[in-house]
């Protein structure tokens, strides 16, 4: 009993020790200790949940209005286009002028037969190279020297410059200078040198005259003429005039023909060059030349039969040209 009183005083004695040592917080100390604590069984904040919703993508084509701002016509499908027909109708009281879809313009005509030398070749023309001056976009001769017409089956020479005189333009001198190949209604007006284009009747060495075309120009550091006259203008042309040529590859107007109302510079393209052999002039006045863009010889036919051209120009024309219609 007594071993038993002595063990539990023991025990007593043991726990008051331990209690006794347990070290005491100061006040600073104790209240680190309780903030860190309360943090430490501090409630997690509530955070927003999160939308993971998936976004799709927008691969739909965007709308134009390009529509309604331009009106793009109507839409027509290839077979629509393939029925569709240009069929001229004459509309009542309406008359085509037939002829006029008959010309083609300077060159050979798109309906003329093909002459016998159609595909030769033929080679630089001999003689001295003829001086061009350029009118309406077109190149055309001009003769500087003594200049000869072939007119009524002979040749007729053109009386000299010097013989023209000069004439007073706009209260400036300007000299007879160039007779130019040239049809009338292109023979008007100043050139790109500032020569004066005047149609004209100009006199024959031997009598007579011809209407031709020639060019006026100035004599700068020229003193003044002692003689100088007004420029004559030549009279309106016929109204409606036409112009109509057939010619034929054989005398007596036999052999492969073809028929023009337009110029022809190079008949060489349509096989026409030196195959002509007569012709008939059916309306205006027409010239033709040896070489090609009315270079060469001339010779002039009024409206009449020519069944045979003689050694001279029997198969030796270049080109023609229709110098005034009548």
């Amino acid at each position: 009993m007594m071993k038993t009183l002595v063990v539990t005083a023991c025990l007593a004695a043991g726990f008051l020790m331990l209690d006794v040592a347990r070290p005491v917080l100061t006040d600073g100390l104790a209240q680190a200790a309780q903030r860190r604590a309360n943090v430490r069984r501090a409630a997690p904040r509530a955070r927003a949940p999160r939308n993971f919703a998936r976004i799709r993508p927008n691969f739909a084509r965007p709308r134009s209005n390009f529509a309604r701002r331009f009106n793009a016509g109507p839409r027509f499908t290839h077979q629509q286009f393939r029925k569709k027909q240009f069929t001229p109708q004459a509309k009542k009281g309406f008359k085509p002028n037939i002829n006029a879809f008959k010309k083609a313009g300077p060159g050979p005509q798109a309906d003329w037969k093909k002459g016998p030398s159609f595909g030769k070749k033929f080679g630089p023309p001999s003689g001295p190279k003829p001086i061009f001056i350029k009118l309406a976009n077109k190149p055309w001769p001009i003769h500087k020297g003594p200049w000869k017409l072939w007119w009524h089956g002979g040749w007729k020479t053109f009386v000299p410059f010097t013989a023209i005189g000069a004439v007073l333009i706009g209260g400036s001198y300007y000299w007879a200078d160039a007779y130019v190949s040239v049809a009338r209604p292109y023979c008007t007006g100043v050139t790109p040198d500032g020569c004066q284009l005047n149609w004209q009747l100009v006199p024959f060495e031997g009598g007579g005259s011809e209407w031709q075309c020639v060019a006026y120009c100035q004599r700068p550091g020229a003193p003044p003429p002692p003689r100088a006259v007004s420029l004559v203008v030549a009279p309106p042309a016929p109204a409606g005039g036409r112009c109509e040529v057939d010619i034929f590859a054989d005398p007596q107007f036999g052999g492969l023909n073809a028929q023009s109302d337009t110029d022809q510079p190079k008949l060489a393209d349509a096989g026409w060059k030196n195959e002509i052999a007569s012709i008939q002039v059916k309306a205006g006045t027409w010239d033709f030349f040896s070489e090609d863009e009315y270079a060469g010889d001339n010779m002039r036919l009024a409206p009449g039969p020519y069944p045979d051209l003689g050694p001279q120009w029997s198969k030796h024309i270049g080109s023609f040209m229709c110098v005034q219609g009548n």
